[in-house]
This record gives C-alpha cells, sequence and structure tokens, in this order.
C-alpha cells in the first residue's frame, strides 16, 4: 500500500514539481502487530537545504466538545529524521514500532466502526511551507483479545449493532500511557431491554487485558464526568477461550441498574 501527499500551492507553482512524501507499509493488515515501512521524500526541482521528518500514528477523533480534530496517539522511530536533498533527489526512511495497546481499533468482526486510524508523515523542508508537507495512509485496526470478547458477551446478550467514536480525554485514573480513549455504542436492534437498549463500553487496555467501563449511552456527550456513572469488570487476554464473560458483562448490567437506582 503507498500514497503520496504534496505541498498546497496555487495551479502556477505547482508545475514546478514541487516536494513530495510517499508512505509505503510492509504489512497493512498489520498481523503480527507491528507497524513498519518506508517514507520516500523527492526533492521536486528545488533543492532542500534542510527536512526534518516526523511519522505518527495518528486517529480521528473528538474534543470534550465534541469537535473533530486529528489526535496524536504516539511517534514512530524513524532511522534518519533531519538530512538536505538536492534537486530531484530521492530519499527513503525507514519506520517501526509496534502497535500500542490502547490504539483504538477500527472494525470489529470484519465491520467499520465509523472512524479511521492512520500513519501520518510531516515533512518540514528548507525553503519552508507553511504547515510542512503531510500526508497519512490509513490502517485496519482489530480489536485485541480482551475488549473483542467484552464486545462480543454484549451481543450475546442482545446488543449487536456497534459503532464507536474516540474522545480526546485520557480517562480519570485510569493510568493511560496515552491521550484519548474509545468507545463503543452497543445497541439493541430489537428494542429497549428494561431500559437499557443502548449501552456504550470504554476500554482501558494493556498487555494483560482490559478494564471495561459500562454505562448507558450518551452519544450527545463528550467530557468524561458529564456522562452516566459507569461500573468496571476487567477481562483477561488469556481467559477469553474459557471463562464466562457473557455472565460476567450480565452482572455489570445488573450492578449499573442498581448504581443507578441508589
Amino acid at each position: 500500500m503507498a500514497e503520496r501527499g504534496k505541498a498546497g500551492h496555487p495551479p502556477e507553482v505547482e508545475l514546478t514539481e514541487p516536494p513530495e512524501v510517499e508512505l509505503r507499509l510492509d504489512d497493512p493488515e498489520l498481523t503480527d502487530r507491528w507497524i513498519a515501512g518506508t517514507v520516500v521524500i523527492r526533492a521536486g526541482r528545488q533543492a532542500l537545504e534542510q527536512v526534518d521528518l516526523g511519522v505518527e500514528l495518528v486517529v480521528d477523533a473528538h474534543s470534550h466538545r465534541g469537535k473533530h480534530l486529528e489526535l496524536v496517539i504516539c511517534n514512530l522511530a524513524v532511522d534518519d529524521y533531519c538530512f538536505e536533498l538536492a534537486a530531484g533527489e530521492e530519499h527513503q526512511v525507514r519506520f517501526r514500532r509496534e502497535l500500542p495497546w490502547e490504539c483504538p481499533f477500527t472494525e470489529y468482526d470484519g465491520q467499520g466502526l465509523g472512524f479511521g486510524v492512520g500513519v501520518r508523515a510531516v515533512l518540514r523542508t528548507v525553503p519552508a511551507r507553511k504547515g510542512g508537507i503531510r500526508h497519512r495512509i490509513p490502517l485496519r485496526v482489530p480489536p485485541t483479545a480482551a475488549p473483542a470478547a467484552a464486545v462480543a458477551a454484549f451481543g450475546a446478550l442482545g446488543r449487536t449493532e456497534r459503532s464507536a467514536r474516540v474522545i480526546d480525554e485520557r480517562i480519570p485514573g485510569s493510568g493511560q500511557l496515552y491521550q484519548g480513549h474509545q468507545s463503543v455504542f452497543l445497541t439493541d436492534p430489537a428494542g429497549e431491554r428494561q431500559g437499557y437498549g443502548h449501552l456504550e463500553l470504554s476500554f482501558v487496555t494493556n498487555e494483560v487485558g482490559a478494564l471495561v467501563h459500562l454505562r448507558r449511552a450518551a452519544p450527545g456527550k463528550y467530557k468524561w464526568k458529564s456522562r452516566p456513572p459507569t461500573v468496571t469488570f476487567p477481562v483477561a487476554h488469556h481467559e477469553v477461550g474459557y471463562a464466562d464473560l457473557t455472565a460476567r458483562a450480565a452482572a455489570a448490567l445488573e450492578e449499573l441498574r442498581l448504581l443507578e437506582r441508589a
């Protein structure tokens, strides 16, 4: 997979062949949870006295006020980030990083969840170009074992319609390493079930498993503390093959009912 980005200029300037960047992924499917690939930088017809290169993992997100934004999850290591290019010269830079456990997943059971995650290259050059040269290539990110099993458990309870979003806010007291959190909205297509037809699951995931936060869905609210109260339950990656997670989800749902009655 490879795509290109160019600096934005009026048509008469574009004729001079401005610098461009091309991103190439080694494995778009992320089969081993590693993001690796190559950035190809081409100078165009003008020499670049200096190039500063950054490669980032980014996600489409919302601010706590609901504004759309592109959130940087983390940087990817590159083997060269500052160099010069003669006119017409091409330079290739490798990048690599293991996908963070906290990275939001973009699909479940092969179905997209309504937002994107991507790798973004940012080039800042001398001569300078306003905003630099940016280009992004999309990633398909499946869920890790524990979040996938939690979603499946609520599916067994009838919540089978799914969408998701990412908010630019850490879950309070969660100890998250990176900014932002993902929430998955679950709906009962058969209608309300005891007033809980629409649920929201949020995850704090690491190499052991996930702490799942369950609440009634409130899609119109974005700030964590402005949304309904949550109950939490853990799911370990290693237990998904044998634990009765449907019973655990049902118990969490009953705990939520009791919490809201109190």
